[in-house]
């Protein structure tokens, strides 16, 4: 990939990688789907009994198969770009554990972020004051339209500073606050591209489901794949615009 940054050229590289390998992707997403749709079945069963214990082991059980899901998805994919010619092995795409743990360690955060922020807001209605306000919002079309606006745009400029942490820990053998690290520097200048891709992205997942659904099965592993090549490319063009950074890095 060139130094530029081209979205059309993201397309017709992803769409080539999928075209390419369209049987093993598809292969991978009917096996990873039906896994954790066994597992979600399997964990919604387990979580109705009233044991903690048993209830944790549930827990843990879909957090790893999902992390096995979701990380051997951008293995399999970087598989395809760097050994084009090579067959695939069932090995080559089962994360290691440091991978698994560092994805399940941020997926529990995140979780602990969004429960405790709606604790606090739960507990934050219980003022009147803060009742009031929030009814005035919710009553004043243009306050709701401006707050919900402004909610949108927070949400959507933390997932794109953080979305390529799956890539760095999978690609870049990462740590789970590492990979946070190395999304946020490299999505630093790279905001309006990357929202672009992921508008992009989210009409592919769009047509999808309007296609009763069984479109999914292809949108959203080429969706996938497009994220993977949307991160190699800004990687390239980080290392050759920062090569103070890999100079540091090979003497440390």
């Amino acid at each position: 990939m060139d130094k530029s940054f081209s979205v059309l050229d993201i397309l017709e590289t992803s769409w080539d990688i999928t075209k390419k390998n369209i049987w093993v992707i598809l292969g991978y997403s009917v096996i990873a789907i039906i896994a954790l749709v066994m597992v979600q079945i399997s964990s919604a069963f387990i979580m109705s009994v009233q044991n903690v214990f048993i209830n944790m082991i549930g827990l843990f059980t879909l957090l790893i198969v999902n992390s096995i899901a979701t990380l051997g998805f951008y293995k399999l994919t970087f598989r395809l770009i760097d050994f084009e010619d090579e067959e695939v092995a069932f090995n080559h795409v089962i994360p290691s554990w440091k991978n698994i743990s560092s994805f399940i360690s941020l997926s529990l955060l995140l979780g602990l972020i969004v429960t405790t922020l709606t604790l606090i807001y739960a507990q934050l209605l219980k003022l009147p004051s803060f009742a009031d306000f929030i009814n005035v919002i919710k009553t004043n079309e243009l306050y709701f339209g401006i707050a919900a606006s402004i909610a949108f745009l927070l949400v959507l400029t933390i997932s794109m500073r953080f979305m390529f942490f799956p890539c760095f820990i999978v690609d870049d053998d990462s740590s789970a606050f590492e990979s946070i690290r190395q999304s946020k520097a490299l999505t630093q200048d790279n905001l309006l591209k990357i929202i672009t891709v992921f508008a992009i992205v989210i009409g592919f997942i769009a047509l999808g489901f309007l296609a009763l659904g069984i479109g999914i099965v292809v949108t959203y592993p080429f969706t996938n794949v497009i994220l993977v090549v949307t991160y190699r490319q800004l990687v390239n063009n980080y290392i050759s615009e920062h090569p103070e950074d890999q100079e540091e890095e090979s003497t440390s």
